[in-house]
């Protein structure tokens, strides 16, 4: 069963896992609330972004890493990377990094996409729960849909 998720859900659904959650991003914007402005410090030229909105995000990697949980995400280049992935490589990778997160660049500008590979965006959940990431076009996030089990097959074969 299909379950649509809004932000709330989706992070009370996403913390719900035992051993792996892994994510992969290909969206070249995102607006969302949760960078806390500090895109908008990264395009005005400042140093680092705002310890406050980094934190709260390197404490839950932390804590995964504890429980003996990995936390992966791969980002897609589809072509040379915007301001916006630009700033998640240059400021906010690093900081997740260093708490932990296992994160991967799987360059696609001069190869061709491996097999399986699904140009969307998706968190995967122990290898068996998949949420599509749904954003309109200026990158607002809308919702996630649920896959679990036999319907998370896509996801799955994507992630190998």
């Amino acid at each position: 069963m299909t379950v649509l998720l809004d932000e709330v859900g989706l992070d009370d659904y996403t913390d719900r896992f035992e051993f792996e959650a892994f994510r992969q991003e290909v969206r070249d914007q995102y607006d969302v609330s949760s960078d806390g402005g500090d895109f908008a410090r990264y395009l005005a030229g400042e140093a680092h972004p705002d310890p406050a909105v980094v934190g709260l995000w390197r404490e839950w990697l932390r804590d995964q890493r504890r429980r003996g949980r990995a936390v992966r995400r791969v980002r897609v280049l589809y072509g040379p990377p915007s301001r916006y992935v630009s700033y998640e490589c240059e400021w906010a990778y690093p900081h997740s990094v260093d708490a932990g997160e296992d994160i991967r660049v799987l360059d696609l500008v001069e190869h061709e996409p491996p097999a399986g590979l699904i140009g969307e965006e998706f968190w995967l959940l122990d290898r068996s729960r998949a949420v599509e990431m749904c954003y309109d076009h200026a990158g607002r996030f809308r919702h996630g849909r649920t896959a679990e089990d036999s319907d998370a097959g896509q996801w799955v074969a994507c992630r190998r």
